[in-house]
């Protein structure tokens, strides 16, 4: 399984040995040293910080250098909901690999580089490898350590999938069900108003709905605006909630349901939507009842809109630790013990993955997006009987070259020909 994103990236990958890699990254350039950490450029150091050193919610997603603060302290900034943690911490076992750090990579431009240069270029702010169950290597840079929150930007949504279909194993809806059974406001949107619950799980509702962040006038700026993670006078606002603005969202004219799939983040808002509705439960309950199973510790938060209501694209902030936790859980085919904690139903329908056709035939299969949307995807390997398949873009391999080294001319370009996602990029995952 393979999360990433892009002013901030997490990237969780699992391979045929049963090996988990959860890395978060913040791309940003610094004035002097393009891999600056956030202390060394002076970030919301003082009493009051410098003006030009100052981190806001005018710069906290999209602004460069400042997301190398922001992305560990978003509740500073925006509106949150805490989770709570379990009751019981299950402890989580670290037997440290040395021989990772002999690994070297390759750039795009050919010349190979040493890890901790990797680390570095990648602008990477944790890095936990698991393996049979345990954290065989871990490490923490820009002032990040194993407890501490993290912005999680679109691994958001392969949570709220997860949660729709659980709540499909559970019984509480179907995925033939249309959309509007549980919501009917959304019966006005023709990007919405016929499409099934799989179809907009799968993101192969049909949605005219750009995710160009930097074109003023598209779509993922507006919604943006309506849940106030950028800041417009009130006449830009086109809807004076998360709610009222999924409903006003037009059909692709050129594509039926469930033709193609298309990355499309107001997709994730109508899954969580629509779960909540079937279930009487919030995003929060559900987080919180997976966070107690799996023995969690320390902070985690969401992100809010304006109105209160969960950030569902992109709000989740989380530590290394309680996601190596996750990992691990999802790895041992959603069990924590002798105890199932994700259906293995859902386990076995991401082993199964969804439509590779409409993923091929859609807009975003040639960009390296791979995977299941919304809904996250895994894949069976010989080792394991179950275990995670990218939903979303992955970060460079030992075999992918490395991105070039950013230019001080190419701004918030942490990791060029890997889609940039997330509010801080060009293609959120």
């Amino acid at each position: 399984m393979r999360f990433s994103f892009g002013a901030k990236k997490l990237t969780a990958s699992f391979s045929g040995l049963g090996l988990a890699v959860i890395a978060f990254t913040v791309p940003v350039l610094a004035q002097d040293d393009p891999y600056a950490t956030h202390h060394e450029l002076g970030i919301m150091q003082g009493f009051p910080p410098p003006e030009d050193k100052r981190g806001e919610r005018s710069n906290g997603l999209l602004g460069v250098p400042y997301n190398r603060w922001s992305y560990q302290n978003m509740r500073t900034l925006f509106p949150t909901a805490g989770i709570p943690s379990s009751l019981s911490p299950l402890p989580v076992a670290v037997i440290i690999d040395g021989g990772i750090e002999r690994l070297s990579y390759k750039r795009e431009d050919g010349s190979e580089v040493d890890f901790n240069t990797y680390l570095k270029e990648t602008y990477t702010d944790a890095l936990v490898v698991i393996h049979g169950g345990k954290i065989v290597y871990e490490r923490y840079l820009n002032g990040m350590n194993p407890n501490q929150p993290h912005q999680m930007m679109s691994v958001t949504k392969s949570f709220a999938g997860m949660f729709g279909l659980i709540a499909v194993a559970n019984g509480y809806l179907s995925e033939e069900d249309p959309v509007t059974k549980f919501v009917p406001e959304l019966e006005a949107s023709g990007g919405f108003g016929e499409a099934t619950f799989g179809q907009v799980e799968d993101m192969t509702a049909s949605l005219d709905f750009s995710e160009d962040y930097a074109d003023p006038n598209s779509g993922i700026t507006q919604y943006s605006k309506v849940l106030g993670l950028r800041e417009a006078p009130p006449e830009e606002i086109p809807a004076d909630s998360i709610y009222a603005y999924l409903a006003t969202l037009p059909k692709d004219t050129d594509h039926e349901h469930g033709e193609i799939f298309h990355y499309q983040t107001p997709k994730t808002d109508v899954v969580n939507w629509v779960t909540n509705r079937a279930t009487g439960r919030s995003f929060q309950d559900e987080l919180a009842d997976l966070w107690s199973k799996i023995g969690t510790e320390g902070e985690t938060y969401v992100l809010l809109d304006k109105n209160g209501t969960l950030f569902a694209g992109g709000g989740l902030n989380a530590t290394p630790r309680n996601l190596a936790r996750f990992a691990i859980m999802m790895l041992n085919d959603g069990k924590v013990g002798p105890e199932q904690v994700v259906p293995s139903e859902v386990i076995q329908k991401l082993s199964d993955g969804a439509n590779r056709d409409a993923f091929s035939n859609g807009p975003d299969a040639g960009g390296g997006m791979g995977g299941g949307g919304a809904r996250p995807s895994f894949s069976r390997t010989p080792s394991m009987s179950r275990m995670p398949r990218r939903p979303a873009p992955s970060r460079p391999s030992p075999q992918r070259p490395l991105p070039q080294r950013p230019s001080p001319n190419r701004p918030n370009q942490g990791a060029a020909r890997l889609p940039q996602s997330g509010p801080g990029g060009q293609r959120p995952s």
